[in-house]
């Protein structure tokens, strides 16, 4: 996909957060795979090929596509970048994307992942910029630095997964190069743990 000058100049601004809010789980599908989802798509080929660029790693950009949603409508859309070309959720993967509460970048282990448990030493040996939480199931507890040894609860049920990244309340501009910047500058303060479980994984 290319973006003319003009989408470019207008990417995701305040006005994408309303879709979230849109009541019909299809009208508010068709708007996030419309007006979100392309953009979001664009942002994360960049990243991906940046970091290759610098790293030498390869990361496969995924658009949510909230396949298993039939009747609720998602609260927040974004792309992953994973090491595998196949999709994200097993593996610790890095996520850019927005929701009705502004925008975020992390680095996800989602509760199926056979990585979180490295992620979990990954944020308990390195100091780490940004905010932590404990998924347990559906709810996210955060975690501060003084116990985030807690972290380590991952290993101990199914359900359980983590995240750690940066929440903006709005969006970082509403340009394309403001996002780019934006969400490079997250995922450079990510990197450390990005890193460390790709040498301790799967990749």
């Amino acid at each position: 996909m290319n973006l003319s000058g003009n989408q470019k100049d207008q990417f995701l601004s305040l006005n994408e957060l309303d879709v979230f809010t849109i009541p019909g789980f299809f009208e508010r599908m068709a708007s996030i795979r419309n007006r979100i989802s392309p953009k979001l798509a664009f942002l994360g080929s960049s990243i991906a090929e940046d970091i290759k660029l610098e790293t030498g790693l390869e990361l496969y950009p995924h658009v949510a596509k909230h396949a298993r949603r039939t009747v609720n409508p998602p609260d927040e859309t974004w792309v992953a970048l994973s090491p595998s070309l196949k999709g994200y959720k097993m593996h610790v993967h890095l996520v850019l994307g927005l929701g009705y509460y502004g925008s975020f970048v992390k680095c996800v282990a989602k509760p199926n992942s056979m990585e979180k448990g490295i992620l979990a030493k990954a944020i308990n040996d390195i100091s780490t910029i940004g905010t932590i939480w404990l998924l347990k199931g559906e709810t996210p507890v955060e975690i501060d630095e003084t116990s985030k040894d807690s972290v380590f609860e991952v290993n101990n049920y199914k359900s359980y997964g983590l995240e750690v990244g940066k929440v903006l309340a709005g969006v970082p501009g509403t340009t394309y190069k403001q996002w780019l910047e934006w969400a490079t500058k997250e995922i450079e303060s990510l990197w450390p743990l990005y890193e460390y479980v790709r040498k301790e994984g799967m990749y």
